[in-house]
């Protein structure tokens, strides 16, 4: 409903993901994850901050196993804007 900490959208549970279908077909060079700093958290910690990640590509949306492109790990001490490029 608004920007503030803490209004975010969430995963339920420890695991998620998420699908961006894209107009055409693209190559990416890297991904950027942004999370809130500690020092703006309500409650001083970012533990709900994404940590293990892996980003596969797919070729259409009823593709039912895609292509890995990379496994990353957010820092939560690091800057809150991370970029991580692809590994594949």
């Amino acid at each position: 409903p608004d920007m503030y900490p803490g209004n975010c959208w969430a995963f339920k549970g420890s695991q998620g993901y998420l699908v961006v279908r894209l107009s055409m077909k693209i190559y990416p060079t890297a991904f950027t994850v942004e999370h809130i700093p500690k020092t703006l958290s309500p409650t001083g910690n970012i533990t709900s901050a994404p940590r293990n990640f892996s980003v596969y590509g797919l070729d259409d949306e009823y593709q039912e196993e895609g292509k890995l492109l990379g496994q990353y790990i957010y820092d939560q001490g690091g800057e809150p804007l991370q970029m991580f490029p692809v590994m594949v």
